[in-house]
């Protein structure tokens, strides 16, 4: 079976060889440049007052120790990509020890200094 071929008339022909007009290439160009323009300055959506961060730093590390109140990760530490490595941090994070297979959350920041050890507050396990 063959398919149906349709004619290319002289028009359509002198068409598809004519090069762009200045006119055209610069349309093209304003209608690709608005539209990108547009894109880019479009407002991001706003967070809501009170809402947890959209990525919730995680730390991993070796052993755990401590109580819910204060829990102190420690050995061979590793954080998220953007999580804070050295110094304090506030709001949320989750916790991990691989010793102990342990995941906890925790709501009131806490206190980095990876690779060593990391000090979290205020902390309840997590399922």
């Amino acid at each position: 079976m063959t398919a149906a071929r349709t004619p290319l008339t002289r028009r359509a022909v002198r068409a598809a060889r004519a090069p762009l007009t200045r006119a055209a290439v610069t349309a093209a160009r304003t209608a690709l440049l608005t539209a990108l323009v547009l894109t880019l300055s479009a407002p991001l959506p706003a967070r809501a007052a009170g809402l947890p961060p959209i990525i919730v730093p995680t730390y991993t590390c070796d052993s755990v120790r401590g109580d819910p109140g204060r829990t102190v990760l420690f050995g061979n530490c590793s954080a998220s990509l953007g999580a804070v490595t050295n110094g304090d941090f506030a709001g949320e994070a989750i916790g991990a020890a691989r010793d102990v297979s342990l995941r906890i959350k925790c709501v009131d920041g806490g206190t980095a200094a990876v690779p060593d050890e990391v000090a979290l507050q205020t902390c309840a396990q997590a399922r």
